[in-house]
């Protein structure tokens, strides 16, 4: 997996790394990627259209607290901001103990500059934090009816495991 995609660097653009002081600078792009899942979605578009950023910022910097985030961002030579990837690490426990878990929590490109090899750099850098970090298990949620990234995650080793149901009237 070659990180440096010739593409990308012909678009010149600087990856900047950092933790929750970098989330504001994510906030535009978070809430079209918002958008993009109410759109998608086929039976909880309503609960990603009332979903809002202060909340998420809110979960994001506990984790940052409990565990360990990276946030990346995707910034052209005008310096502006096309693309973020945000992961962590934490804790999770199961019957067969507890183990340090990896999580992609949020990855958005903006239309114009996808397919051009950015988020594969964006997930290639996660990777690679995972593994400075000794991630023992990596994961990545993946919404109903943007199953099109499948693909994309499986060159990560990123496979489907399960699918989770949820009643409606309990996504608030």
């Amino acid at each position: 997996m070659n990180s440096n995609s010739p593409i990308v660097e012909q678009l010149g653009l600087n990856f900047i790394e950092g933790s929750t002081e970098l989330l504001h600078i994510v906030r535009p792009l978070w809430e079209k990627l918002n958008d993009l899942h109410a759109e998608k979605s086929p039976h909880f578009a309503e609960a990603f259209a009332k979903a809002g950023f202060l909340q998420r910022k809110v979960e994001l910097e506990n984790k940052a607290i409990t565990g360990g985030l990276l946030v990346i961002l995707g910034i052209t030579k005008l310096e502006e901001c096309v693309a973020y990837c945000v992961c962590s690490i934490s804790k999770e426990s199961s019957m067969s103990g507890a183990c340090k878990l990896g999580e992609i929590d949020s990855i958005f490109i903006l239309a114009p500059y996808r397919r051009r090899g950015i988020g594969r750099k964006l997930v290639q850098k996660c990777m690679e934090w995972f593994e400075m970090n000794e991630a023992e298990k990596v994961i990545v949620f993946v919404g109903v009816g943007n199953e099109e990234v499948l693909e994309f995650y499986k060159t990560f080793e990123l496979l489907p495991l399960a699918i989770r149901l949820q009643q409606k009237r309990f996504s608030k």
